[in-house]
């Protein structure tokens, strides 16, 4: 990871973002590209993450940062520009339904074991039926369950939350110390609380639900079935 305390305004914004009532910024043109980091709106800082993971690598402060923010919060200007690096970047992995591998065939079945297994194929299919008549409100859809983790910089003047999914959910920075901190002290301890969250972080467990179950059982059930029909008839 690594900070910049120096906003230079030749780097580009995002398209879609508000303009900037900055004479610096009213010439800007060409297309954004995935290297000019995301800044907030009123371009009082820009961050960086990896284009795969979404973890911050960078940071940088405008020169001006304050008079750009007016009355709002540094701790919102972070939280924008992590929300706009967020929806611009793919999907996240660790939230994504976990694959579930094809049942392996058991050879110790035999065609005497046919009559009943083709019995469990079937009442899973009603069963399968019978849960897609069901309202939405009936059933149990699969979740992730896992817990927000917050971390606060060495120094205890930024605290980083990262939400389920290990994005950057919210940052708080201690008030009293913004009055006197320097630049690079504010990038460093954003980057600084956000490496110690990181270390924190665990990713979701994946909750299977009704869907997620049944087909499982109608899978090993087929799985069972075609066991049999592999083999030559007594």
């Amino acid at each position: 990871m690594s900070y910049e305390s120096v906003e230079d305004d030749e780097l580009l914004a995002p398209q879609g973002l508000s303009e900037v009532d900055d004479e610096e910024t009213q010439d800007i043109e060409g297309e954004w590209h995935f290297a000019h980091g995301f800044p907030d709106t009123r371009r009082a800082v820009r961050v960086w993450v990896d284009e795969e993971t979404r973890r911050l690598t960078r940071v940088r402060l405008s020169t001006r940062w304050r008079d750009r923010l007016g009355t709002r919060s540094l701790d919102d200007a972070f939280t924008e520009a992590f929300f706009l690096a967020n929806a611009r970047v793919g999907e996240i992995p660790e939230l994504a339904r976990p694959e579930q591998a094809e049942p392996e065939l058991d050879p110790r079945l035999t065609w005497d074991d046919y009559e009943n297994v083709l019995e469990r194929v079937n009442i899973l299919g009603e069963r399968m039926r019978d849960l897609d008549s069901r309202a939405p409100e009936d059933v149990e859809w699969p979740d992730f369950e896992g817990d927000k983790v917050s971390a606060s910089s060495s120094n205890g003047h930024v605290t980083v939350t990262l939400s389920l999914a290990g994005l950057t959910d919210a940052i708080a920075i201690d008030k009293g110390w913004l009055t006197k901190a320097r630049m690079p002290e504010i990038a460093e301890s954003v980057l600084n609380a956000h490496e110690r969250a990181y270390a924190r972080y665990t990713p979701p467990t994946y909750v299977a639900g009704d869907y997620d179950r049944l087909a499982f059982e109608l899978a090993r059930a087929r799985a069972d079935l075609l066991s049999i029909l592999t083999k030559e008839m007594p």
